[in-house]
């Protein structure tokens, strides 16, 4: 009973010192690039209504606050010093449920670089990796351990001191990845970066979708490429992301296009130009059908609201 109430103190501590770095670091509200390649904070002081955004590939923990991400039928809440893991992009619907001024959400935020992810979990190889006996949701979810929290709160505390940032920050970046993988979702987020595995085959589909987003979806050649029946490709892919090759693709290229509109003031036409649409008619209609407003007027709300386009 002793050694619990020590545990949930230090824990307390560990959340409460990360708030505070995350604090001084973010002291307005938005998305705050820090000095740590692919790391970044969070910090909102108001709640706010479910929205459609695009999830990146990442490990956040909440250090204040409580955000709700939905993906599916599925509704993940994560509380203070909790985290979610999303190995590939995603595209959710979320929302900040708990903020105020007075007790702002503060968030760390590490981008899941695979090549970074598949050079720590090398180390974890030392015995046979199956492969889950069902389908895997490429979201993750969990309370984060002492040692992944110590590792997050000097990790903040670089955020001060760039230079020491640059050069110390990926190496504690690397043994929070380890403290990840060796956690109880490890086994199946190192699926995502397992060469020849379903999930890993499954995740660079994603990446050739995200990176020819302007082409129509060939759902027989990504397919071909994983090796697989188109049927099983289908299959495996909705079970990872909740979605189908083809709704995953239209939801990324609308939430790609919303981003253009508000954060480089282009225009609707030219957006969904850039994005792949052919007919500005079917791109409006679309648009209108998945945030509830045609193209103009969700953005002069959106503008008007101060509502982020990016989250955590």
């Amino acid at each position: 009973m002793c050694f619990g109430g020590y545990y949930l103190r230090l824990m307390k501590d560990f959340r409460s010192d990360l708030a505070r770095a995350i604090d001084r670091f973010s002291p307005g509200d938005g998305f705050h690039e820090s000095p740590v390649p692919g790391v970044h904070c969070v910090r909102y002081s108001a709640a706010d209504r479910r929205t459609k955004r695009q999830w990146r590939a990442c490990l956040a923990i909440v250090a204040q606050g409580c955000k709700e991400v939905v993906l599916g039928r599925e509704i993940y809440l994560c509380d203070e010093a909790h985290y979610t893991a999303t190995p590939i992009h995603l595209p959710v619907v979320s929302r900040i449920a708990s903020a105020a001024p007075e007790k702002p959400f503060l968030g760390v935020l590490i981008d899941l670089d695979p090549l970074v992810l598949n050079e720590v979990a090398a180390h974890l190889e030392d015995a046979v990796l199956e492969e889950p006996g069902g389908p895997v949701r490429a979201l993750f979810s969990g309370k984060a351990n002492e040692k992944m929290l110590e590792a997050a709160v000097r990790l903040a505390k670089l955020f001060q001191m760039p230079e020491d940032a640059r050069v110390l920050g990926p190496l504690v970046v690397k043994e929070m990845l380890y403290h990840l993988l060796k956690g109880p979702e490890g086994s199946a987020i190192r699926q995502f970066v397992r060469s020849g595995s379903t999930m890993h085959k499954i995740s660079q589909a994603v990446f050739t979708l995200r990176s020819n987003l302007q082409d129509d979806v060939d759902v027989a050649a990504l397919a071909k490429e994983a090796s697989m029946s188109r049927s099983a490709f289908f299959t495996h892919f909705k079970a990872v992301t909740s979605m189908s090759p083809i709704q995953y693709q239209k939801r990324l290229r609308l939430l790609e296009a919303r981003r253009l509109m508000v954060d480089d003031d282009e225009t609707a036409e030219r957006s969904s130009f850039k994005v792949g649409y052919r007919s500005a008619s079917q791109f409006s209609r679309e648009y209108s059908r998945m945030f509830g407003e045609p193209p103009l007027r969700d953005v002069l709300k959106i503008r008007r609201a101060g509502s982020p386009i990016q989250q955590m």
